[in-house]
């Protein structure tokens, strides 16, 4: 029930959206174009030098950037090559058929119109102290003071007209760099959000989704659970389940060199002490091992980790009788056979029944 409202509510949610992306598309190709179009015409009115609607050979030598031999220069077979074996080329043709193969090298000759960035003050000046406060001047002082800002304002206007001279100068001596061509005005990349119409259908289809999902995480779990409760209840934990307590618990002991775990029913493994490292499968859940008489007083844990050109691991676990649940040993009798023991209450023997009080009896 839940997936199909799922599915009804994508439908509509990703026709809106396919035709988002195609009117965006539409929209960036056509944008594109129109840069292009600018680009090119641009470029060959910069080449047109003498303005008479055309391109020549000569005129397209005026950029040795263009050069496709990598000798530093354009030569007339080279120009002739990228007009397409023509001598000139009208503005439509050149856009059509020269401008995508030159477009990359192409150097505008117009200066950038990118005004500089202002020049950041260095901060690691020390501030300037404040001049103390000048007591009243007399008349002489005031005379002669006079006669020195005049004499500065003098040097001062010297000094102008020499840097305005120079400023003068500096275009004929530096002709303009070459840059390349400049877009007129890109869009960005990004596409725009949805309409409120569009947004809507989006929205409805998420809910959906999720409700979708909420349902497919509880039925996942649902379905774990049972799992987890037909291998918990396919397990032989003694005649009255005493062992069942056991189950998803853990016990550890440490030695002098491991770190040995028994997880029973379930599996064993042995950890590095020091220095940490993965731990090794001293074996998995196998069978109870104990003789006929006494079934449960020992596991077999099987199929561990494979020994150096040797067998699997494997462990038996000896239950002992004790008040409270420990591992309180771990060996290894023989190679990559170990064995541990457990201390637990479920390994205890119960009492036999008292017989019955014989309250009735006769007397002599």
């Amino acid at each position: 029930m839940l997936r199909t409202v799922k599915e009804e509510a994508e439908k509509p949610e990703k026709e809106a959206k396919d035709q988002h992306q195609k009117l965006w598309e539409e929209q960036q190709a056509a944008s594109k174009a129109q840069r292009e179009q600018e680009l090119a015409a641009g470029a060959f009115q910069e080449l047109d030098d003498n303005m008479d609607g055309v391109v020549s050979v000569a005129e397209l030598q005026t950029h040795p950037e263009l050069d496709t031999d990598g000798d530093g220069v354009l030569s007339e077979g080279e120009a002739q090559t990228l007009l397409g074996g023509d001598s000139q080329m009208d503005p439509t043709s050149f856009h059509d058929r020269v401008w995508a193969a030159i477009r990359d090298k192409y150097r505008s000759e117009v200066l950038p119109t990118t005004p500089p960035a202002p020049s950041v003050p260095d901060l690691t000046e020390p501030k300037e102290e404040q001049p103390p406060v000048p007591s009243q001047p007399t008349e002489e002082e005031e005379e002669e003071e006079e006669e020195e800002g005049e004499g500065e304002t003098e040097e001062e206007e010297e000094e102008e007209e020499e840097d305005f001279q120079v400023q003068g100068e500096q275009p004929k001596e530096a002709p303009p760099p070459l840059a390349p061509p400049q877009p007129a005005s890109p869009t960005e990349d990004k596409m725009p959000p949805y309409d409120e119409q569009t947004q809507a259908l989006i929205d409805a289809a998420q809910e959906a989704r999720n409700k979708f999902e909420e349902a497919e995480r509880s039925l996942r779990d649902m379905e774990e659970a049972i799992r987890n409760l037909e291998q918990e209840i396919s397990f032989d934990f003694g005649p009255s389940g005493e062992f069942a307590y056991l189950y998803k618990q853990c016990y550890e002991l440490t030695t002098n060199e491991y770190v040995y775990r028994l997880c029973p029913f379930k599996h064993v493994s042995q950890q590095p002490k020091l220095g940490g490292g993965s731990p090794t499968n001293l074996g998995t859940w196998g069978s109870w091992a104990g003789p006929e008489h006494d079934k449960f007083s020992s596991m077999k844990y099987e199929q561990g980790t494979g020994c150096w050109q040797g067998p699997n691991r494997s462990t038996t676990v000896r239950l002992l009788c004790g008040k409270e649940t420990m591992v309180t040993s771990t060996t290894e009798p023989s190679r990559c056979e170990y064995l541990m023991e457990l201390m637990t209450p479920a390994a205890c023997q119960e009492p036999p029944p008292e017989p019955p009080a014989d309250s009735d009896h006769d007397e002599l």
